[in-house]
């Protein structure tokens, strides 16, 4: 999919001060005494600037026993708390975002994660102690999401501009990520009308969710750690909460690990609404749901939730991850790939094996039980044992992480050692060694940069691997591969694979 770089915000100090309600002699001031004493929030008031639309109970009634909500947009595909993020969940079809603020020294409302702006934007140090001067200069930057975006990094939105662009438009689950923010933020809430359309998103920690609800607003209620999830942590807040309106929101995955069952159950048993997060894969989203879950946090919303429609090839010399491309932890910068202008995939992670999961071709088959799968693969360095390989996993019955005698899911993969040999396996779930469907077949070993052509070609009744630019190839008979989630990968902890001209049909 392509990189939408349309939206661009300037961030004015003046401007957001002024639009925090305050006067001229504030503005000069710099907005001194903003976070002074007064009231914690406003009850809801007939006398604000904007009506809400969509309302957090017309969104109960509709949006059907389970459902998707929007992390940082869509935190896994664009710069995260990104007006383009937003705007993506929103065109895919998102209901509900949750949105996370921060203040500056001089008290402007700026979307984003992190109390400092080290992680994820050009800029350094904590917001808080910093003027919105340097939020407006800085760029979001996420170099794992791949080179398009950093050519041309998108700006830190005002929170301001985000209930103008989608308030009303989509219920916002709204999160003060330091207390200081609290009361402008919902200040600003109100200031447009929005009391109906919120949810104050909050830690179990923070005293601030009481608060909200005492001024009438639902609460998301959310745990950082299992740790946490302890019986008499959980009665506690069960008992503050109601089914009816507030929902209580549990850590579901850390990388490739769930939280164990035990804890969700747990949670599930309070009666209480539970949503999990941070959700990368559809199999995520189904594990959750199957415990008893009822909403899913997304990091790539309109892929989880089946908004994007499968394609038949890679799109990566547009240089930027696609919805569905995954690897093992694509929260984390450790095994993102590199894409080049050439429209190849480089997989370089060091320590461990390297897969990607392919997800934007959704589930490969086809009506006649035939399909095949190409892709030419390449070692820009080879790795230290000839034995390791290229992979191509396939009929995968879903999209959880797959790399070599893990022993989780079942399927097939095809491979092409860097001795040159070809292979066909079948792995099943439980088990770490695969199954060999042939005998292995010589072919040349391939020379660093060397690239070689693969096709994987499924019938109902077989399977054949073929290394086209040499005719060699090996096949198993008797096999049904049916269709599936497909991966590409390598075996080795060292050593580099490149991919292009990936094709289904």
């Amino acid at each position: 999919m392509g990189v939408d770089l349309r939206v661009a915000n300037e961030i004015s100090r003046r401007t957001a001060l002024r639009a925090l309600g305050l006067g001229s002699a504030a503005v000069a001031a710099g907005g001194a005494g903003l976070l002074s004493a007064g009231p914690a929030w406003a009850t809801p008031s007939a006398t604000r600037v904007a009506a809400a639309g969509i309302t957090v109970d017309q969104w109960r009634a509709t949006r059907g026993e389970n459902y998707y909500i929007a992390h940082r947009g869509s935190g896994d595909v664009y710069p995260e708390h990104s007006m383009q993020a937003y705007q993506a969940a929103v065109d895919w079809g998102a209901t509900c975002m949750e949105i996370s603020v921060q203040i500056t020294s001089d008290g402007v409302l700026i979307c984003m994660h992190d109390n400092d702006y080290d992680r994820t934007t050009t800029a350094t140090g904590i917001v808080r102690t910093q003027p919105a001067s340097v939020a407006g200069a800085a760029r979001i930057l996420l170099p794992r999401l791949g080179a398009a975006w950093t050519a041309a990094p998108p700006r830190i939105p005002l929170f301001e501009d985000v209930l103008k662009a989608f308030g009303g438009r989509v219920i916002l689950a709204v999160e003060a990520k330091i207390d200081a923010a609290s009361v402008p933020m919902m200040a600003m809430v109100e200031k447009y009308g929005l009391q109906k359309s919120v949810i104050v998103k909050s830690h179990w920690r923070s005293k601030r969710w009481p608060m909200a609800k005492k001024a009438g607003y639902p609460v998301f209620c959310y745990f950082a750690a299992a740790a946490d999830l302890t019986s008499t942590l959980l009665s506690s807040t069960k008992a503050q909460l109601d089914p009816r309106r507030d929902y209580l929101v549990i850590p579901g995955v850390n990388g490739e690990t769930y939280l164990p069952d035990s804890y969700v159950k747990a949670a599930v048993d309070t009666g209480i609404p539970v949503w999990a997060y941070p959700l990368h894969r559809r199999a995520d989203a189904k594990h959750f749901f199957d415990l008893g879950a009822e909403g899913a946090i997304c990091c790539r919303y309109g892929y989880i939730a089946g908004a994007t429609a499968p394609v038949n090839a890679d799109s990566w010399a547009k240089q930027a991850i696609s919805a569905g491309e995954m690897s093992r932890n694509p929260a984390a910068d450790t095994f993102a790939p590199k894409f080049t202008p050439a429209g190849e995939m480089v997989l370089a992670a060091r320590g461990g094996q390297h897969f990607m999961t392919m997800g934007q071709l959704g589930s490969v088959s086809s009506a006649t039980g035939s399909y095949s799968i190409s892709v030419d693969v390449s070692w820009p360095t080879l790795p230290v044992s000839t034995w390791d390989n290229i992979t191509v996993a396939f009929a995968r019955a879903d999209d959880s992480y797959y790399r070599h005698r893990q022993g989780k899911g079942n399927g097939f993969h095809a491979i092409m050692r860097a001795n040159g040999s070809l292979g066909l396996y079948r792995h099943r779930n439980g088990q770490i060694a695969g199954e060999l469907l042939a005998p292995e077949v010589a072919t040349p070993a391939l020379k660093p940069g060397q690239w070689a052509s693969l096709r994987v070609t499924v019938s109902p009744s077989a399977v054949t691997l073929t290394r086209v630019d040499t005719g060699a190839k090996v096949t198993a008979t008797g096999i049904n591969a049916g269709g599936g989630y497909v991966h590409l990968g390598r075996s080795s902890t060292n050593g580099v694979a490149a991919f292009r001209a990936l094709r289904t049909a």
